[in-house]
């Protein structure tokens, strides 16, 4: 993979667990603050908008991708066609909306709802039906030049995928460059045994980074090994999004969702900026 410049986006969950037309300020502020790029939670797709959105990127001069879930009854894993079709059609429009708005990744962990645990591990159909629905799922994001980039959990939040190999498996199985793997440090953290191995692993098929702290607190102030992160992510030449993504306090669904149940950073913003310059500093230092 040829070096290319990291861009620094931030995850506007930050501030808000839908983003709608009374959000679009938070544009301009995160482009303020020296970002390239803000990640879009795509919740409720309704609420959003996505022509205002691109008019405040494109006036703002920075990107976007989107971070996408998929809700229960929505399930490319199902042994049921309606959930496999509810999530197939949901992510079509995951994609369909992140072209209009002008970004250019849909990334999350867009196999199976958050939360869903089964009580064993998955199985071989399982994967197969993975497979297929993220197949087809790519064949539609490279129509509409989206990239999308499939994110392990961990175990707690998952069954399905929990490390970043299996995840390359699967995005190998399919064998369409516009699916890639994504990986998030809050994550690998507990699931790897070794995250910079992780991201060597993965290599050329990393098509989104998550930069979140052991406690989803401030980058830099916990017990992930950023250098050797950030390391990694410069000897694979990755050039695509490295994005900070942590949780807005006093939004009870979103906290509880995240099971987040203190004060894990002083204010936003005070995460925001720090955070931008933690990663500023690791990737130069790279």
């Amino acid at each position: 993979m040829a070096a290319t410049k990291m861009r620094f986006g931030l995850n506007l969950l930050l501030y808000t667990a839908e983003f709608t037309a009374k959000h679009l300020d938070l544009i301009p502020k995160v482009a303020e603050m020296g970002y390239d790029g803000v990640e879009i939670p795509f919740m409720d797709l309704d609420t959003l908008d996505a022509a205002g959105t691109r008019k405040a990127l494109e006036k703002a001069g920075i990107g976007a991708t989107a971070c996408a879930v998929l809700f229960p009854g929505q399930n490319f894993v199902s042994s049921k066609e309606e959930e496999r079709r509810a999530a197939a059609e949901r992510l079509a429009r995951c994609i369909e909306l992140t072209a209009a708005m002008g970004g250019d990744t849909v990334a999350g962990p867009l196999y199976a709802p958050v939360g869903l645990l089964t009580g064993r591990g998955r199985t071989a159909d399982e994967w197969k039906r993975a497979v297929e629905g993220l197949g087809n799922a790519a064949e539609a994001a490279a129509a509409a030049n989206i990239t999308l980039a499939i994110e392990p959990l961990n175990r707690f939040e998952t069954y399905f995928l929990n490390t970043a190999a299996d995840a390359l498996a699967l995005v190998k199985e399919v064998g369409n460059p516009r699916l890639t793997v994504q990986v998030d440090t809050f994550h690998s953290n507990i699931e790897e045994k070794n995250t910079p191995a992780a991201i060597r692993l993965v290599g050329r098929h990393l098509g989104h980074f998550h930069v979140s702290e052991s406690d989803r607190g401030v980058p830099g102030t916990g017990q992930v090994p950023w250098k050797e992160v950030f390391k990694a992510l410069k000897e694979i030449g990755y050039g695509r999004w490295v994005t900070i993504e942590s949780f807005a306090r006093g939004i009870l669904e979103l906290c509880a969702a995240a099971s987040i149940w203190r004060d894990i950073y002083p204010s936003a913003d005070g995460l925001a900026r720090d955070g931008l310059k933690f990663m500023q500093t690791m990737a130069e230092a790279a």
